[in-house]
């Protein structure tokens, strides 16, 4: 067992991470439904917050490995924990560790989606690029419509 000290402060731990993933979920999923949308002029401001979101769950990661180092368990799992909470938290714990097993499951379909659209996306943009480098006449409107500042209708973002 682990003393009660320690046992709050992974207890807020988790809280907060729990908390983190689902913000980091809503995120995901934002860009996915911009995404299908073709939203082009909300992609870039997705992209600087889910590379934010990134360095916080680096730091968050560090965090957590020194507080499950305290736990004289170094290499334990979040689901190894459980059972070294005292009863009454452990009911607790454990839903946290459900929900969040959950929401990272649902980031990481949300995650597989939208790198299936952009796939997708860049596909259509490859073949047109391809049909832009077979006629001359399309190069000059293409090129025409770019300086005005105007992109064609299956432009997508080159920063996903």
């Amino acid at each position: 067992m682990i003393d009660q000290s320690l046992a709050d402060e992974l207890l807020c731990f988790f809280q907060r991470y729990l908390s983190f993933y689902k913000e980091f979920l809503q995120l995901e999923t934002e860009k996915y439904n911009d995404m299908a949308v073709n939203n082009i002029s909300s992609l870039d401001q997705h992209v600087k917050n889910e590379e934010a979101f990134m360095l916080k769950s680096r730091g968050l990661e560090l965090e957590r490995d020194k507080l499950v180092a305290r736990t004289g368990k170094p290499e334990a799992t979040f689901h190894d924990l459980i059972s070294l909470f005292e009863h009454p938290l452990q009911e607790q714990i454990n839903q946290i560790y459900n929900e969040l097993s959950k929401v990272l499951l649902d980031l990481k379909e949300m995650n597989l989606r939208c790198n299936y659209l952009t796939e997708l996306r860049l596909h259509r943009i490859q073949i047109d690029l391809k049909k832009l480098e077979k006629r001359p006449d399309l190069q000059k409107l293409y090129n025409v419509h770019a300086r005005e500042g105007k992109a064609p209708v299956n432009f997508i973002s080159k920063k996903i």
